[in-house]
């Protein structure tokens, strides 16, 4: 049976995702990108639902740091029209499709095929992969001078993070029982038991914002670690939603020089200030209240009023 508190719960999180919806519409009113200056590849994976916040997000930091070179990786949702509006806006974006990132020995969705591209395009490059539900509201200085110095960084969970070794990742994991009824917390119980490098290191990270370094071998480090965390757990729970992003945080863990940005300068909605650089709107904070509406249609109108050009600030 259906509670009362279920129903009205429901009810205000599709208003304030309409008024989101609603908000971010603006974003179509603001200047195509020109071709920006910094050396950076800013890989996004889209699906039909998110192309306009996907470009709020993108215009958003753009205005900070503008690559160049920005990579869609397209959700088979995405069509002709949505390509169109991304191409008015993004003119020199580069398209692929999601299905050209598999390979049979790993997950294929979950966001399994954005991992993959990033490995790809990070051969020779340094990648930022950047998720539609994010906004940047300041200059992301630690992102800047992690790009200049070519270090990785991830979004933290909270502040003072830092890396951690496998075997601290799995006795945190194990010490939390209820945590491992998710799949993040199960792989990290058993990350330890996998026999991956002993130097190997780990961070609690969210992939929805990560820089990662060129590296020749992350590829074959994200094939060994599939592989060994696939024949622990089992392909068909290693391929549940969740395990990219326990894939992205190895990776990134493990390449040049990470660190952890720091908390709340960059996370999420519930504990910004006015410190706050950068916010990851995540699914279960997203439509909570007005807050990504608000934060929205303050960097939209930022942009309209500016006569929004980024390429000049790269």
């Amino acid at each position: 049976m259906v509670s009362v508190s279920s129903v009205k719960q429901r009810l205000r999180r599709e208003y304030f995702r309409w008024l989101h919806t609603r908000a971010v519409r603006a974003v179509l009113k603001t200047q195509a990108l020109e071709v920006g200056s910094m050396p950076f590849i800013l890989l996004s994976m889209v699906q039909k639902r998110d192309v306009l916040s996907y470009l709020a997000a993108l215009k958003s930091f753009v205005a900070f740091a503008n690559p160049q070179r920005i990579v869609v990786v397209c959700d088979p949702s995405i069509d002709a029209r949505d390509r169109e509006i991304l191409r008015k806006h993004v003119p020199h974006v580069e398209f692929r499709k999601a299905d050209e990132f598999v390979h049979p020995q790993m997950p294929r969705g979950g966001c399994w095929e954005r991992l993959l591209a990033i490995c790809e395009y990070a051969t020779d490059s340094y990648v930022i992969q950047l998720d539609a539900d994010t906004v940047t509201v300041r200059s992301p200085g630690e992102v800047l001078e992690a790009v200049s110095t070519r270090a990785g960084f991830v979004l933290g969970e909270q502040s003072g993070q830092s890396l951690i070794t496998l075997e601290t990742t799995s006795n945190n994991a194990k010490a939390d029982p209820w945590g491992q009824m998710h799949i993040q917390g199960y792989s990290e119980a058993c990350m330890a038991e996998v026999g991956l490098p002993a130097p190997s290191m780990y961070v609690r990270g969210c992939a929805g914002f990560t820089g990662f370094p060129p590296s020749a071998t992350m590829f074959e480090q994200l094939l060994d670690f599939s592989s060994r965390m696939s024949g622990r757990i089992g392909m068909p729970r290693w391929a549940s939603w969740g395990t990219e992003q326990v894939a992205s945080n190895f990776l990134v863990a493990n390449a040049t020089r990470t660190s952890v940005l720091p908390y709340p300068k960059y996370g999420t909605p519930d504990t910004a200030n006015e410190e706050t650089a950068f916010i990851h709107f995540i699914g279960s904070l997203r439509f909570l209240n007005d807050q990504y509406e608000k934060t929205s249609r303050i960097v939209i109108q930022r942009m309209v009023a500016a006569n929004y050009s980024p390429g000049l600030s790269s």
